[in-house]
């Protein structure tokens, strides 16, 4: 199949959670088709060789970029050029498009959700969510097919947008690897030498991109809230290491404030972090969708210690003893105990359901099939 694919905002070189996520999922289609990218400018020069699909960067970053009728032809004219089969979007910002691209081609378009986003932004308390509900009911139902990165997003969207559910299809996040990845050699004394961290200690770890809000609130709960409670539970000391980029500056006060955390910006090796911590937390309290630092640090064998919240959209089932949930809103004292717990716990295999569920290879060859089955039907 030939699939055309627009991404309305820079990926490349992709180094956040949702900019990894886009480039896998047009890395593994590509695998299987011939893909075409029609996207913004890069963040800065990539060699287009270094990846599987074509690239177009025929959009410049500026915000005119998601109203602009003039683009709507350029991509018309490219769609038509490649011959494509299917075109892809991924979210919903450009999504104004979706009825004239099917009247003007006659092929189905696929749309990914990332999140609810209406949903994202009332829960961070934005005045204009309703506006974004109108707009996106309208985009999702003018689709062929959604694909949501989780069974919760996918129920609510069927409910709150009226679609119908075989117009739906999960496609989870994923990860590369369809088993458990050898560790990285020496992982824990390297970043112990690194951050000059004693041996004795326990290493928590929390990484994400730091100027969304939900995530820079989680470095607030983690220095307010679960680092004095573990002070008093582990007097021999531990170290929180806080890795991400642009994390506001009152925040990096407040993380210099306390002698057990550490904040290391974007680290280049995280799988380096991820191998040598005890355990990675996760208290997100706001946003949606799957945070795929947990299913990234659960696809390396470690565990994770979350809210309910941060834990929506991943499968506890397929987690095993990997997944550690605190119960209630603003449990933090549960939340310790859990670290507490997991600290002193006897590892247990990681179970192989996980990696059926979430590796890359096994999402695409589902769309696919559904994808084919569109195009039968046009």
């Amino acid at each position: 199949m030939k699939i055309y694919a627009i991404i309305s905002y820079p990926f490349l070189p992709a180094t956040t959670g949702g900019e990894i996520s886009t480039q896998n999922i047009l890395e593994y289609m590509a695998r299987v088709n011939e893909v075409k990218v029609f996207t913004v400018d890069p963040y800065q020069p990539i060699n287009p060789k270094d990846y599987s699909f074509e690239l177009d960067f025929g959009m410049r970053f500026k915000a005119s970029r998601y109203l602009n009728p003039f683009l709507f032809f350029t991509i018309l004219k490219g769609i038509k050029a490649f011959k494509a089969d299917a075109i892809f979007f991924d979210q919903p910002w450009m999504g104004w498009m979706i009825p004239f691209l099917r009247l003007f081609t006659r092929k189905p378009v696929f749309l990914r959700s990332n999140n609810i986003e209406y949903l994202r932004f009332k829960s961070m308390g934005k005045s204009w969510w309703s506006l974004l509900y109108m707009y996106e009911k309208l985009v999702y139902k003018m689709c062929n097919l959604v694909i949501f990165v989780s069974d919760i997003d996918q129920a609510k969207a069927i409910y709150e947008f009226d679609l119908k559910p075989e117009n739906t299809l999960l496609t989870p996040y994923g990860i590369p690897q369809s088993s458990l990845p050898e560790p990285i050699p020496n992982a824990k004394k390297i970043i112990q030498e690194r951050h000059t961290i004693p041996a004795h200690q326990p290493i928590f770890l929390f990484f994400a991109t730091l100027s969304y809000q939900p995530n820079y609130d989680a470095v607030a709960l983690i220095a307010n809230e679960i680092e004095p409670r573990l002070n008093q539970a582990l007097p021999n000391g531990f170290t929180i290491l806080i890795c991400g980029k642009n994390l506001p500056a009152h925040l990096v006060a407040l993380v210099q404030t306390k002698t057990t955390m550490q904040y290391l910006g974007f680290v280049a090796d995280i799988e380096t972090y991820i191998d040598a911590c005890d355990l990675m937390l996760n208290p997100i309290m706001s946003g949606g969708g799957v945070k795929t630092k947990a299913i990234d640090t659960l696809g390396r064998g470690k565990t994770v210690i979350s809210t309910a919240i941060g834990a929506e959209g991943i499968d506890p089932s397929v987690c095993g003893d990997y997944l550690k949930i605190a119960a209630g809103q603003n449990s933090w004292d549960d939340f310790v105990k859990l670290i507490m717990q997991q600290l002193s716990a006897e590892p247990s295999p990681f179970p192989n359901a996980f990696f059926e569920t979430y590796s890359w290879a096994g999402i695409i060859e589902k769309l696919m099939r559904r994808l084919n089955g569109l195009n039968a039907r046009i």
